[in-house]
């Protein structure tokens, strides 16, 4: 849960209930509407979700028997934030909190999600799951593994390792280049990489404010990224 699994949402109808516990679907609090009746029996709004409440009540209304349905002309206008501090604070928000929300719907694991597109348009597989004390939360992916390859290169030129290090490196290059591509593809070298570095703002951002908010509940939580 927390991370929204279904990439492509165009198809009327009932959202799939059988996924894997730490991930499932969810709508948005932006573009959404609940029946009053469901709402209540579901105990309404958690007032400690300071972010991913639409996470939360989500999950709760699936779990008291409730069904998610899609409406494609449902649609609303939103307003995104206008500068990039602001979206920084809103991603680190996001990050900050949602431990919170995890931690309340899910057991305590070590697991570890790859981003592996599958079938029902669904984003992530889950590669390892297994109970255990302390809850170890992994999601990996392109942003992930390019700050892995780094720290590996950095070690490497400390250690004098030359040959690894410069495969390392190299490795990072072609993790940068998966990472940026869609923007630039997109959008062109140029708008397409102003948008990459905005991407990465609000990823690192992220990033840091899930690996706090994990520690807060004494778990260790990487988290999605929108790679």
């Amino acid at each position: 849960m927390i991370v929204q699994i279904l990439a492509d949402l165009h198809q009327d109808g009932y959202l799939d209930r059988d996924r894997h516990p730490t991930i499932a679907p969810f709508f948005a609090g932006a573009n959404v509407a609940f029946r009053r009746t469901a709402l209540e029996q579901a105990g309404g709004y958690d007032p400690k979700c300071v972010t991913g409440e639409d996470c939360d009540v989500c999950a709760r209304l699936l779990k008291a028997g409730w069904e998610l349905y899609l409406r494609k002309s449902a649609v609303v206008r939103h307003r995104n934030p206008s500068r990039l501090s602001h979206l920084v604070r809103q991603w680190y928000g996001y990050g900050r909190y949602h431990p919170y929300v995890f931690a309340k719907h899910n057991d305590r694991a070590i697991e570890c999600h790859v981003r592996f597109p599958g079938p029902g348009g669904s984003r992530y597989a889950c590669l390892f799951y297994r109970p255990f004390p302390v809850a170890v939360v992994v999601f990996f992916t392109n942003f992930l593994a390019l700050h892995l390859a780094l720290l590996g290169t950095g070690a490497m030129w400390m250690a004098g390792l030359s040959g690894p290090a410069w495969a390392g490196l190299g490795l990072s290059v072609a993790l940068l280049s998966a990472y940026v591509w869609p923007d630039i593809r997109r959008h062109g070298p140029v708008l397409g990489g102003a948008f990459a570095a905005i991407r990465y703002s609000a990823d690192m951002a992220l990033f840091v404010g899930a690996w706090i908010g994990g520690l807060s509940q004494r778990m260790l939580y990487i988290s999605a990224t929108v790679d």
